[in-house]
């Protein structure tokens, strides 16, 4: 992981020089953050860029999102013409909902990685900033699927490497705000089928859900739908804000220790600037409770990621692990409408975090 200034220096040594062909997926929004990523790279290598895949998802004729479409057409143009004389641009449309009403955003998001494109690049970025946790968490599992199966086949020549970018500020996700949510939680796709067999009904559920400020009624709605045995949240700390920990267990002291009766031994502290050190714990959560419940059949486990983008990619990254080495696990997740800003969001000078998450630095 590179951030700041380190992440500028170890992409500009990373690619010049090396005849790098790079997929660049880029979600298509009205976040101020959205090109911050994809301008540093072509900074590094103006070249490399061969093929940006853009993701347009559509939230549906209601979404508030559709208030900001100036901001869309904007990010739209820079895209453009960063990449003029560089990269072609290939869009691709993920309709969030079906003609009657389904959630299909996940499934669509996922098939819109073809199975090819693996042979066809050295290095595949994927810069979340401007995407909901319903598009980039198929699409970083779909690309982590594939190279593991290549891996698996026994292919030879060199890795490909999968990277994600992500741009933070945290004064612009205080103002991006979730604008209507799903009545019911759901399994993401690629993440339910262990969940959901008659066979193991009686086996004991834990859930780890990684919680971010606001979001009471998401809890409540996951809870509903997990109806977990017991319960391990993930607090950020340490983070920026040294009270941030403090703060949540305050804003959630009513819901998760008075209604839910979580025990204070069950907390999970995880850096909120760390996904890494995220996906280490639920990891080890993971691995711990399936060795003291094996006698029962252990037990299945489902992660939900209620925080930043940096800790939701950790929560992931724990979930396909678990799920690689045979442990049931899925991912519960409550859809949002659309995005509403509350309030001027001001200048944009945000902090690019780099994450390699597969590929030749893993091969030693």
């Amino acid at each position: 992981m590179r951030s700041g200034s380190d992440c500028s220096a170890f992409w500009k040594d990373y690619l010049p020089g090396r005849n790098r062909k790079v997929l660049f997926i880029l979600g298509l929004g009205f976040d101020p953050r959205m090109c911050h990523g994809l301008r540093m790279i072509l900074n590094a290598d103006p070249g490399c860029v061969k093929e940006c895949l853009l993701i347009r998802y559509n939230e549906g004729p209601n979404s508030p999102s559709l208030l900001y479409r100036s901001r869309v057409d904007a990010n739209i143009e820079e895209t453009q013409s960063l990449l003029t004389g560089n990269g072609v641009i290939r869009e691709v449309d993920v309709p969030m909902m079906s003609e009657d009403g389904r959630r299909i955003g996940s499934r669509r998001a996922s098939d819109a990685i073809a199975d090819d494109v693996i042979n066809r690049f050295n290095d595949i970025i994927v810069d979340i900033s401007s995407m909901p946790r319903g598009i980039y968490f198929p699409i970083i599992t779909k690309l982590l699927y594939l190279l593991d199966a290549q891996n698996g086949n026994g292919a030879t020549g060199a890795s490909v490497n999968l990277h994600v970018l992500v741009a933070e500020q945290v004064s612009i996700d205080e103002k991006i705000q979730d604008e209507g949510i799903d009545d019911h939680a759901a399994y993401m796709h690629g993440f339910s089928s262990d969940l959901v067999q008659e066979s193991t009904a009686n086996v004991p559920r834990i859930w780890i859900p990684v919680l971010g400020e606001g979001k009471n009624e998401q809890l409540i709605r996951l809870y509903d739908h997990v109806r977990p045995d017991e319960i391990c949240p993930v607090f950020p700390s340490p983070s920026v804000n040294p009270r941030r920990a403090d703060d949540l267990v305050r804003e959630y002291r009513d819901l998760l220790f008075d209604r839910l009766r979580v025990e204070p031994t069950n907390i999970i502290y995880a850096s909120e600037r760390n996904p890494f050190e995220v996906y280490r714990q639920i990891c080890r959560t993971i691995k711990r409770y399936n060795s003291a419940l094996d006698a029962l059949g252990r037990c299945k486990v489902v992660v939900s990621a209620l925080s930043s983008k940096l800790l939701s990619v950790g929560a992931l990254l724990s979930a396909y692990e678990a799920k690689r080495k045979g442990f049931m696990i899925g991912i519960s997740h409550v859809e949002t409408h659309g995005y509403r800003i509350h309030g001027n969001i001001g200048s944009c000078d945000p902090e690019l975090y780099s994450l390699w998450i597969a590929g030749e630095c893993y091969n030693a």
